[in-house]
């Protein structure tokens, strides 16, 4: 036991320095964005539990996918507060899950994001100062998932197409 309580200053002193080393680094352009924060898209519906769910879901896998350092979140307007099983069981055969439990939509979700899409009226003191992109024309996703996916990923890719860096 003496051994070993001898060794913890000695591994704590190794551990500071590969810390302080870490810190000194530079991070370089052709490395992965892991390193970087992520910017955020907000992906708005009713009740932020249906398309906004399901944009938010596909945004983020292809995201991920290209390595992209933005990430999406779900908000509502008037929230409802449980993701319907219809949707979750179809993001679910899609190999996805939902972005976030549903919450409501503020001002600063809005001013903080680099992009703000809605399905539906978003009202002036949800969306602060934020510029909103609308997408009214998507089906329903819990009338039809299939027909509000296939609406929402082009969509996606001219999102993705327009951010920065790409």
């Amino acid at each position: 036991m003496r051994r070993l309580l001898w060794l913890a200053p000695a591994i704590f002193a190794a551990f500071l320095a590969h810390a302080a080393n870490a810190q000194n680094s530079t991070v370089h352009a052709d490395l992965p964005a892991l390193n970087q924060e992520k910017q955020t898209i907000v992906f708005v519906c009713l009740h932020g539990s249906v398309n906004s769910q399901i944009a938010a879901a596909y945004f983020n896998r292809i995201a991920e996918e290209r390595g992209l350092r933005f990430v999406a979140i779900s908000r509502g307007i008037d929230v409802q507060r449980t993701i319907p099983v219809r949707i979750l069981d179809n993001l679910a055969l899609e190999g996805l899950s939902p972005a976030n439990p549903p919450d409501e939509l503020t001002s600063a979700d809005a001013n903080c994001a680099s992009a703000v899409v809605a399905f539906d009226p978003v009202p002036s003191e949800q969306k602060g100062d934020a510029k909103i992109t609308y997408w009214r024309d998507v089906p329903i996703g819990i009338d039809d998932f299939q027909a509000a996916r296939d609406a929402i990923l082009p969509r996606i890719e001219q999102i993705i197409s327009n951010l920065p860096g790409n």
